[in-house]
């Protein structure tokens, strides 16, 4: 039989070129609408964490370009390690500069390639994942899983973005088919080297582990095996960090592993809330408060914040004194994160396309397409979730257990390792899991409308 036509590639050709075409629209839309910050004018869709990416990419460009190594190349370790450097490489392989940057101008180059890539990686993914369930589940259903996972629009949106959620979710996924894969100690060690990718895609990965772990204690193994399956992915994810901590101490001659962002989040994001709710602070009071707190921390210890060790005490001490604040405040900090997370759970399927359309927050939300949208996002959450909940149920009869434990408790995760900040685009992951049980009821009603019309 001639396979030259075969339904499959076709189907998933026409929804990479569809892909394609969409994220296409999306940018010539927004590649000439500029936002400024200070003296700085950048293209609208490079959104919030892109710009902080973006000039990492070129701090390391230019690191390299003047005779630095890779390993002391770079500043330091903020934010994502690997997103900025998958950046730098892309653009080093297409022979080209990361920034076209000027004192008062930033802007990355071939970003429609680059957008591209994001969507074939996780392309990819999918084809992968497609192999591997396709031989637990039904294939017609296993189909249905990947298109609604590639075709739907709050996870979409994100491969348009310059940000680490694309990447993240086609690792992730490229993470669970080794997992559902694994024959050997190998197989293991290399899901933890993909756990230590998360981890330097966003550090919530880091302990991900411990969902996996838990995953492998349901499997008809002998104990022994479970526990040098286990050591075998803690030892690719220990490889992962030991890289890190190696890069940053011979960069700065300090060995850490965590970023230094993750140690200023609650004061970023909890602390003004609890002054605020606490000491009837405005926002602009609690932002100064806490500005002023962390110069007398500076000046008390005469840290000096060109050593990166001493950044990092200085940091650790800020985030102490954050800990501390919510100790004190423990009822107002409990309403906080619940209201956060109850906002986390609302979907937002184009919270990328008013991100570039919008220079802030504030604007949009005053804007008549908030209004609009907002309550679109309260008539599509309640669908979302109910069909999740049918679908949990339908798993029971069509999923073994152990998948569906790994499936349930990496929602919870997900949810609950960074939903605390209140953004909508932390709950992506979890959407991404609870987009199976949600094509598992969509595949079950299928079944009972074709039956009864059969009937």
């Amino acid at each position: 039989m001639n396979k030259t036509f075969n339904p499959k590639i076709i189907y998933l050709l026409i929804c990479f070129l569809l892909s394609l075409l969409i994220s296409n629209q999306y940018l010539v839309k927004f590649e000439n609408n500029s936002f400024k910050s200070g003296d700085q004018e950048y293209s609208s869709i490079f959104q919030e964490d892109s710009l902080s990416y973006i000039k990492e990419a070129e701090k390391i460009r230019t690191d390299i370009n003047s005779g630095k190594n890779f390993f002391e190349s770079g500043g330091a370790y903020k934010f994502s390690f690997l997103y900025p450097r998958i950046i730098y490489f892309f653009n080093k392989m297409i022979n080209d500069n990361v920034i076209m940057a000027s004192e008062y101008k930033i802007e990355l180059k071939n970003y429609k390639l680059f957008i591209f890539f994001q969507i074939s990686i996780f392309l990819l993914s999918l084809i992968f994942l497609y192999k591997v369930i396709s031989k637990i589940l039904e294939k017609g259903l296993s189909l249905l899983i990947v298109s609604v996972l590639f075709i739907n629009p709050i996870i979409f949106q994100w491969h348009l973005a310059f940000l680490t959620e694309s990447l993240f979710l086609s690792v992730l996924i490229f993470s669970i088919c080794v997992l559902l894969n694994s024959k050997n100690f190998f197989h293991f060690f290399l899901l933890g080297v993909l756990i230590g990718v998360l981890y330097m895609l966003r550090t919530i990965a880091l302990l991900y582990p411990i969902v996996l772990i838990f995953y492998l204690l349901f499997q008809k193994k002998n104990i022994s095996q479970k526990i040098l399956n286990s050591l075998s992915l803690i030892s690719g994810l220990f490889l992962i960090l030991l890289f890190i901590g190696m890069q940053n101490y011979k960069r700065a001659g300090v060995f850490y592993f965590t970023p230094l962002q993750s140690k200023t989040d609650l004061k970023t994001y909890i602390e003004p809330t609890i002054l605020i709710k606490s000491k009837k602070f405005t926002e602009l009071q609690a932002r100064e408060y806490l500005n002023k707190k962390s110069k007398i921390i500076l000046d008390n210890n005469n840290f000096d914040l060109t050593k990166e060790s001493e950044k990092i005490q200085f940091y650790k001490e800020i985030q102490s004194n954050s800990i501390k604040t919510i100790t004190d405040n423990k009822i107002i900090f409990f309403k906080i994160i619940l209201k956060k997370y109850a906002h986390s759970l609302l979907l937002n399927p184009n919270q990328v396309y008013f991100a570039a359309k919008y220079k802030t927050w504030h604007e949009y939300k005053n804007s008549p397409e908030h209004k609009f949208w907002l309550k679109v996002r309260f008539v599509i959450t309640p669908i979302f979730f109910s069909l999740f909940m049918f679908g949990l149920i339908f798993s029971l009869r069509k999923i073994n257990f152990k998948i569906n434990i790994l499936l349930f408790f990496s929602i919870l995760y997900f949810f609950f390792t960074s939903c605390w900040l209140g953004n909508t685009r932390y709950f992506i992951p979890s959407i991404m899991f609870m987009s199976i049980y949600f094509s598992l009821a969509l595949n079950k009603f299928y079944e009972l409308i074709t039956t009864k019309k059969l009937n």
